[in-house]
């Protein structure tokens, strides 16, 4: 049984005929590089609302082998009005981890349709080509944007490699404590096991079926099951140096990353000053990118928990020791 139907996605490339007239179009990214859990979603939101920035948004990932054809004759609106209309049916309004709001205009990360297309979250040789591919669609059907902006991060540690195949690349870093990060992963973990998800299921099928991500379907049941026997307390506990060793890995190809940059091309953001005064972060941008502000003053409202998983009480000293342990 399909997962859903009827939203009319393009099940072949419907755009071929117009690719060629992209050529001329320069690759100019804006990369938002952070951990997963660290802020890149409030980010994302408060630099697409302040500057001139082609961005990826739901609409462009499901619709992406038709965006030329629908914006040379007009008809993008109905393929959004599908997808918000597919959404309701399956009763997506958020995406449960984070309770991120879901329509056809919230951005998403572009790992996504490179796996629905290449088969990889992560930019690399196989899928160069079409990354370039998805920026200068972006900036055609986003007319008047400097660049665009996207975020990914399953590329944090990737930087280096990005920049030596797509010179004009910038980069804007996102930093969180640690603690809050892990925090934010096991609440995550136990928010993903809590029921169905049929956000991420839309995004990770490949034909309106689980056929193209069995494995992982299967892992959500067994820990589904794991959970049942030992609790969510047992739970966090028996997932917590786990998901500590992961992070403190993913904080060292953070920070070598940052490090391997020539300067002008990064700049690290703190996510506590980006909550506390957006404003402010947003004028620094806007000497980095040497961007007008579009004039927006809002940003999106972001909901700080300050509830700790008891199972991270005195837990700082041991996270400290392991991003210490594997960064030497």
């Amino acid at each position: 049984m399909p997962l859903y139907s009827g939203p009319g996605f393009p099940g072949i490339n419907e755009d071929s005929e117009l690719l060629e007239g992209l050529g001329e179009i320069p690759v100019r990214p804006i990369f938002i590089m952070g951990l997963h859990r660290s802020g890149t979603t409030f980010l994302y939101d408060c630099i697409a609302r302040s500057f001139p920035l082609a961005q990826l948004s739901l609409y462009h990932l499901f619709y992406y082998h038709r965006l030329l054809v629908s914006h040379r004759d007009g008809s993008a609106r109905r393929d959004r009005e599908r997808l918000d209309k597919c959404f309701r049916a399956r009763g997506i309004a958020n995406r449960k981890i984070d309770r991120v709001a879901v329509n056809a205009d919230e951005v998403e990360e572009y790992g996504f349709l490179l796996r629905r297309h290449s088969g990889s979250f992560r930019l690399g040789p196989g899928n160069a080509a079409l990354f370039g591919e998805l920026c200068r669609k972006l900036l055609a059907v986003q007319p008047g944007s400097r660049a665009v902006l996207l975020k990914n991060p399953w590329d944090t540690g990737n930087a280096a490699w990005i920049l030596e195949r797509f010179p004009e690349a910038r980069f804007v870093y996102i930093h969180r404590d640690p603690i809050a990060v892990l925090n934010s992963m096991l609440n995550a973990l136990q928010s993903y096991l809590d029921g169905p998800q049929p956000y991420l299921e839309m995004l990770l099928s490949t034909d309106g079926s689980r056929r193209g991500y069995r494995a992982g379907y299967a892992l959500w049941w067994l820990l589904r099951g794991l959970r049942a026997l030992v609790g969510r307390r047992g739970m966090a506990l028996l997932f917590r140096g786990r998901v500590a060793r992961a992070l403190a890995r993913q904080v060292a190809a953070y920070r070598a990353d940052l490090q391997k940059l020539p300067p002008g091309r990064a700049i690290e953001l703190d996510y506590d000053e980006l909550v506390a005064n957006p404003e402010a972060t947003m004028l620094r941008l806007q000497v980095f990118f040497n961007f007008p502000l579009t004039g927006a003053t809002a940003t999106p409202a972001v909901r700080r928990r300050n509830y700790l998983n008891p199972v991270l009480k005195n837990y700082r000293d041991r996270l400290d020791g392991l991003l210490a342990e594997i960064a030497g």
